[in-house]
């Protein structure tokens, strides 16, 4: 169990959020119907992670050692390859999240419970932003949430937030089907939403220590 979000964490979540998007990939790509049925978010997701776990492989960050918390150069990393390598609507969005994170998590010294809501809710404001016409019932709708979540969690325990997020996203991606027609016609959840789930339950694997997400433990349809 962990007590602050550290950078070798932050490398494990990226690593561990990819391999698990990879385990999800076809779930996902068959969930998406909207907002073009092309049947690849998933796909997308995982180029899209996998340009930010290169980034941390190679690790070119030339600032001088100790200008930044070390979590905070990571993160920083993670999203600057995200968004060089973001394909699709869903992975400009999500890495517009990171890239919130690692704004919000920038300046602190070490990431708990609260400095980690405080940024999920940066976050969710960047995802929103970076969308001309943002619509419920996507991958918006699920990251506010997840904020929401953290936030009411109102604690400093690392664990105890993150698993409120993750929870608080997945209740909110079952709901997608209410707010977007086209997700109900089709009895599936929005795709972009499921992805980012599978983000947050990773993280919250690496800050438990509970593992990897055992396949099928999320809903992928609805009945």
């Amino acid at each position: 169990m962990l007590d602050t979000l550290d950078a070798a964490a932050v490398r494990r979540w990226c690593a561990d959020g990819l391999a698990a998007l990879r385990r999800h990939q076809e779930e996902i790509d068959r969930l998406n119907v909207y907002p073009v049925p092309d049947g690849d978010t998933g796909t997308n997701l995982v180029l899209t992670l996998a340009s930010a776990h290169q980034a941390l492989t190679l690790d070119l960050d030339n600032s001088p050692e100790g200008s930044r918390p070390p979590h905070s150069r990571v993160l920083r990393l993670m999203a600057r390859g995200a968004l060089l390598g973001a394909r699709g609507n869903s992975g400009v969005i999500v890495s517009q999240i990171l890239h919130g994170l690692a704004d919000a998590l920038a300046g602190a010294p070490e990431v708990r419970g609260r400095d980690l809501a405080g940024a999920l809710d940066v976050a969710a404001s960047a995802a929103y932003a970076a969308v001309a016409s943002p619509v419920e019932g996507t991958v918006l709708t699920v990251v506010a949430a997840a904020a929401r979540g953290a936030a009411t969690a109102d604690s400093d325990d690392l664990a105890t937030v993150v698993r409120a997020a993750s929870r608080s996203a997945a209740e909110a991606l079952a709901r997608t089907p209410e707010q977007l027609p086209v997700l109900a016609r089709a009895g599936v959840v929005d795709a972009g939403g499921r992805g980012l789930c599978v983000l947050l339950d990773a993280l919250t694997a690496v800050v438990t220590g509970t593992g990897p997400e055992p396949p099928g433990t999320r809903p992928t349809e609805t009945t």
